[in-house]
């Protein structure tokens, strides 16, 4: 028998035997039954390759026939090999593929840790084993702040920077995840106070140096919320919402750390309760507004009104204005409240006038109505069906609401300032940049706070702070009034020190539109 043909027959039962190799891997990366059937097939050809090379060195076959076979044979043996291989190698692309898509869905890209998905899936794993355990949410305070004072790129790179940081000193003892924004948090497997203790100090070790971002030395600080399984709850969304809820309870205490407790999840039920009824009473009309004088201090006559919100109860009790608009403010229910209060304001308004009413009404704004652009815009639709509306509103705002976000204060203020409306700076000097607001914002008239009024005879450093605010607002032309007036000694006081108005209990409690009416504006006292 020709070498030639047993060599050729020998390369092309070594070419299947290799492919039985590649075509096992791709039987255990696919399901499909094609495959195992080619395995099986080829394991029959490979005998039939040793059948052919046995029958011909066996048989008198001319040389011509025999290497003809053997090429084919040969051929047969090297397409089913190449075949396989690029089989295999297009299925490991789309494996890798299959991998990258999931990775890139399971973390975060700005960061590279692990997202909110992937939090909840090993979340979601880990309670399904008795052992205790930790939940820590973390979040950044003030990020928004960073993000308006140096832009959104230097946030990024803080928040990268912070990740890369805190991930690395976490490492061996926890995985840190990136749940939103700037949210992150990681699951510490064991409850003991000594362990958390101890994560806490590598937490704020982390952060105890400022980062350097795009040139800027930006020191951040952190609130964290805890819950425990299985002491808070044995369910994984259960868990994420009660750290949740202790890290707001951390940020509103201005604590650093809060654990989870029945309080906690006490005070949470009542404000979603508290939400709901909001709604309600707004759908049905339950809300009042109230009105209680300005006086001018020329002649202790009417100036103006300050209308105030009131929530009736049935039992004749009155829910807090602060206690209803700070859960407002934070389900987003402060615009439908605020928009009730305008309009009511406007209706108001238009039905004092018929009884001689000349002054104007102090309309109060929280901190989301300055940012929202939708409240301008219904401002602005009101002037377009009233254009003397501008003469008869001013928009009252605390120092705090126009401090969160200067830059959104100052537009909102100037766009309206534009359209002929005032506004007022209420309780001036209980914060800690009243000076600056004058200076950035077009404020035409200062509130000075009760809290300085009430004791100014008694309490020398309110007094000077009353007459330095007084000096201050003559110097500015901004108009003054002093609220929480209860006696007349204070208003002799202020009288002294050329105040311009003048509100408190002294003159009136705040009172609804059907007494205003009776008690100011009568017949008797408009003739």
């Amino acid at each position: 028998m020709d070498n030639f043909f047993t060599v050729i027959i020998i390369l092309g039962a070594l070419l299947l035997v290799a492919s039985l190799k590649t075509t096992v891997k791709v039987c255990k990366k696919t399901s499909q039954r094609a495959w195992s059937v080619l395995l099986c097939a080829i394991i029959f050809f490979i005998i039939g390759y040793w059948w052919i090379l046995y029958y011909f060195s066996n048989h008198d076959i001319a040389p011509v026939v025999m290497n003809m076979v053997a090429m084919l044979l040969l051929g047969g043996g090297g397409f089913v090999f190449l075949v396989i291989k690029l089989s295999l190698k297009s299925i490991l692309k789309i494996e890798q593929a299959t991998q990258y898509q999931k990775y890139q869905t399971e973390h975060d890209n700005l960061t590279t840790l692990p997202n909110r998905d992937k939090f909840f899936k090993s979340l979601s794993k880990q309670v399904e084993y008795p052992s205790p355990f930790s939940l820590f949410y973390i979040d950044l305070n003030n990020f928004k702040q960073i993000n308006d004072a140096f832009g959104h790129q230097c946030g990024d790179q803080l928040l990268a920077a912070f990740a890369n940081k805190l991930n690395k000193e976490l490492c061996g003892i926890a995985k840190l995840y990136r749940i939103g924004g700037d949210e992150f948090a990681f699951l510490l497997h064991t409850d003991t106070d000594e362990s958390m203790n101890y994560c806490v100090n590598i937490i704020n070790s982390a952060v105890k140096s400022p980062f350097c971002t795009n040139e800027q030395m930006v020191k951040i600080q952190l609130s964290i919320g805890v819950s425990r399984f299985p002491d808070d709850s044995r369910l994984p969304d259960q868990l994420l919402k009660k750290a949740d809820l202790a890290l707001h309870e951390a940020k509103k205490t201005f604590q650093p750390l809060v654990n989870y407790s029945s309080a906690i999840g006490k005070r949470a039920e009542d404000f979603f309760d508290l939400s709901a009824k909001i709604k309600v009473a707004l759908h049905k009309d339950e809300f009042e507004l109230y009105l209680q004088p300005i006086m001018d201090s020329k002649d202790l006559q009417l100036h103006g009104l300050e209308a105030l919100i009131r929530w009736p109860q049935d039992d004749g009790s009155f829910i807090s204005p602060e206690k209803f608009i700070t859960v407002a403010e934070r389900t987003g229910l402060i615009f439908p409240l605020s928009k009730w209060v305008v309009q009511e304001a406007v209706n108001h308004i238009r039905k004092l006038k018929l009884f001689g009413f000349t002054g104007t009404i102090h309309v109060n704004l929280s901190t989301k109505d300055i940012e929202s652009s939708e409240f301008y815009d219904f401002i602005i639709s009101l002037l377009a069906t009233d254009p003397t509306l501008s003469d008869s509103l001013i928009f009252e705002i605390t120092e705090g609401a126009m401090m969160t976000n200067i830059p959104a204060a100052r537009k909102m203020m100037q766009q309206l300032s534009m359209r002929g409306f005032k506004f007022s700076v209420d309780d001036f000097g209980t914060g800690f940049s009243s000076l600056s607001l004058l200076r950035e914002l077009p404020i035409n008239q200062i509130k000075i706070d009760q809290s300085f009024v009430k004791d100014m005879l008694t309490n020398s450093p309110d007094y000077a702070i009353v007459e330095s605010t007084l000096f201050l607002a003559s110097r500015l032309n901004c108009d003054v009034v002093a609220e929480g007036i209860e006696t007349k000694e204070v208003e002799q006081a202020l009288l002294s020190l050329n105040c311009d108005y003048l509100q408190g209990y002294l003159y009136s409690k705040p009172i609804n539109i059907d007494e205003f009416i009776n008690v100011y504006l009568s017949a008797e006292k408009v003739s």
